[in-house]
């Protein structure tokens, strides 16, 4: 009989390749993996883990009182690069270790992210909805190597945005609170103010992390700054951008068109998806089947590790709690 457990709340888990699985039953630990097949509501996310000692956690909350629950935890090992969902301080406070994937994602969500660039600009998914209704409209789009396009946040997917584009030829505008310049100077970016880089750019993707302090960080006042007719691409955090002000600059036709793969409460069923001209996916960014195998088995790693009392990679610095 195992005497820990470790219990997997994502989903799913072990579909892309079985090895993330195989690291977690060869560990000597009792596995539960989850119940429902699908990402967890809130209220089921206490009654799961309440007994577990680790826990291989997706997007759902882990909130101060959830943590309270749990009696036995030793770790919570994220699949993926964001640790908002989780209360950082009630962990420190029990010293339980939360540890995250940050490269893995990376390569998936940069890739979608430049997907929807020439999706916008090109009106690929407004052509395809004006063939499926029989109107044949042939969208005159511009070339990206002819447009303005601004980076908010050049850390770990920022530059892999950069990358990818720079054959493309564009004119590339960045902000973030500590610039590479090296970087920078090697794919010719040039480095704005955020005030500059909302009112400049014909495109702006967003690639920071959120916290309290890039909470609703993209209001009102940077998007009415948005040339008329200007994209905004979010495969970030849905809290980064105040929904309500999105709203109201899709609703008077400022913005030319949004492309969102995160929201400020998922699944997604708000107002905005009356406009045509909003792009949305089910926060697919890190779903290709190489990103999630990596994820799944960094995490599965990471947890196996602080419960045998060695060292994870990728740990929460407390330092910033």
């Amino acid at each position: 009989m195992h005497d820990r457990i470790i219990q997997v709340t994502t989903y799913p888990f072990g579909n892309c390749d079985p090895e993330p699985s195989v690291v977690l039953e060869t560990a000597d630990f009792e596995i539960r993996y989850n119940p429902y097949g699908r990402r967890l509501k809130n209220d089921e996310v206490g009654g799961l883990v309440e007994d577990a000692h680790g826990i291989i956690a997706g997007t759902e909350p882990y909130t101060r009182e959830i943590i309270d629950r749990c009696s036995n935890l030793e770790v919570i090992s994220r699949v993926g690069v964001g640790f908002d969902s989780v209360d950082l301080q009630a962990c420190k406070e029990k010293s339980i270790v939360v540890t995250y994937t940050p490269e893995a994602p990376a390569d998936g969500v940069a890739d979608l992210t430049v997907a929807q660039i020439v999706n916008l600009f090109r009106g690929v998914y407004a052509s395809n909805e004006s063939v499926r209704r029989g109107f044949w409209k042939r969208i005159m789009g511009k070339l990206i190597s002819e447009v303005k396009i601004g980076v908010f946040g050049v850390g770990r997917i920022g530059k892999r945005v950069i990358k990818r584009l720079s054959g493309f030829g564009p004119n590339i505008y960045a902000c973030d609170l500590e610039p590479d310049i090296e970087f920078g100077k090697q794919y010719d970016v040039v480095w704005v103010s955020r005030e500059e880089l909302f009112s400049i750019c014909d495109l702006v993707t967003i690639h920071i992390p959120l916290n309290d302090a890039t909470r609703h960080c993209v209001s009102y006042e940077e998007l009415s700054m948005m040339r008329p007719g200007a994209f905004l691409i979010n495969t970030s955090r849905g809290p980064i951008v105040d929904e309500a002000a999105l709203l109201s600059l899709l609703q008077n036709q400022h913005l030319g068109g949004v492309a969102l793969d995160v929201f400020e409460k998922e699944p997604y069923e708000g107002p905005l998806t009356q406009f045509d001209n909003v792009i949305f996916t089910a926060h697919i960014g890190a779903s290709a089947n190489y990103c999630r195998y990596c994820m799944e088995l960094e995490a599965a790693r990471n947890c196996v590790k602080v419960l045998k009392g060695e060292d994870p990679e990728n740990i929460v610095p407390w330092g910033n709690v």
